[in-house]
């Protein structure tokens, strides 16, 4: 019997419905401010903590007992602006931003210490906690816009995720595999 093919993993923080429907109100003064670009679906937005690429899925097992290892107690996040990778003024991506939370950078860590102790490879740039709004073909200007301004928005996290990145004609989709509820 031949081996399953790597599928592409990451583990992320769900997010519940009000921050989608905020994002779903960012998204759309983006589109009328600067037109086309790619707009993840709602649904599938996620605050990624770790993007493992493709990984074997014998592994999954093993990952989804280090995300109850580090998974800890739930805490709040606070929405906290609209900004862009590499840069607010030469945007690729557009995302909706968070306030600090210590609790969700010592999440981060924990994730990532076990993830080395484990002998995953994984993305290691630096973590920046995010919702990606849009993707741009050319750099865009978000100074340019005239946002509107946006509600601020806290809610508690749920859980860590281990997740499958699934392409598709409209983009990626994104199919829960396991989750570690947070204590």
């Amino acid at each position: 019997m031949a081996e399953a093919p790597p599928a592409t993993l990451f583990f992320a923080l769900p997010v519940p419905g009000a921050a989608r429907a905020l994002a779903g109100r960012c998204q759309e003064a983006l589109r009328l401010g600067l037109g086309p670009g790619r707009y993840p679906a709602l649904e599938g937005l996620h605050i990624t903590l770790a993007f493992l690429g493709p990984t074997d899925p014998a592994r999954v097992p093993a990952l989804l007992g280090m995300a109850a290892e580090v998974a800890g107690a739930g805490f709040r996040l606070r929405t906290a602006g609209i900004g862009g990778f590499p840069r607010p003024g030469r945007a690729r991506i557009a995302w909706l931003g968070f306030a600090p939370e210590p609790a969700l950078d010592a999440l981060e860590a924990r994730l990532w210490a076990a993830l080395r102790a484990g002998g995953a490879a994984f993305d290691d740039k630096p973590f920046q906690a995010h919702l990606t709004l849009a993707r741009y073909r050319e750099p865009v200007d978000l100074g340019r816009l005239d946002l509107p301004v946006m509600e601020t928005l806290t809610f508690e996290t749920g859980g860590v995720g281990l997740f499958q990145s699934v392409p598709g004609p409209q983009g990626s989709s994104y199919r829960l595999l396991g989750a570690a509820d947070c204590k």
